[in-house]
This record gives C-alpha cells, sequence and structure tokens, in this order.
C-alpha cells in the first residue's frame, strides 16, 4: 500500500509543481511588484517587463502552446507577470 501510495505521490508532484508555477511560469506577481523587483535588479522580472504583451496576444500565443482556454486565461490576466517562465513576460493593464 505505501509502494502505491510513493508510486501515486511520484506522478502527481510534476503536474503539481507546473500547476503551482503557473504552467511553467515560476510563479506570478502584479506588473507594479515586477517593476519594484526589477528597480532593485531582480532580472527576471526586469526581462518579463521587457516583454510586456496585451491580452489578446498573450492568449493567442498561450492557445498556439497548446494550453487549455482555463488556464490562458488565468495566465493572461491584465496587470499580471510571469517572470519565471521559460519566456518570461507581463500582460498590460
Amino acid at each position: 500500500m505505501r509502494f502505491v501510495l510513493c508510486i501515486v505521490i511520484a506522478a502527481l508532484l510534476p503536474a503539481s509543481a507546473m500547476a503551482a508555477k503557473g504552467g511553467g511560469s515560476g510563479g506570478s506577481m502584479s506588473l507594479s511588484s515586477a517593476q519594484a523587483a526589477a528597480a532593485k535588479g531582480d532580472q527576471k522580472a526586469a526581462a518579463a517587463i521587457a516583454t510586456t504583451t496585451d491580452r489578446d496576444a498573450c492568449m493567442s500565443g498561450c492557445a498556439q502552446r497548446g494550453h487549455k482556454k482555463s488556464q490562458c486565461t488565468s495566465a493572461c490576466r491584465p496587470g499580471l507577470c510571469h517572470p519565471g517562465a521559460e519566456q518570461p513576460y507581463c500582460v498590460s493593464k
């Protein structure tokens, strides 16, 4: 029984880690928080701000990468930044 539980936990761990990262985003933060972090020298936040996009472009790119619409809707909220994503970005307000 313990072995089965370990297998289930091992199988769910990568999926839950991706969900916690926002689908690989490494966490999200508000645009104002990203600006404050970039001002303090956070390179990932600065990279996200440098690639700010509008919501429509974000939704389109998200869908092209094969994500579910609900994931895209959540990730592409205006004023949200994803500095830890494979390609860091912010969505303009």
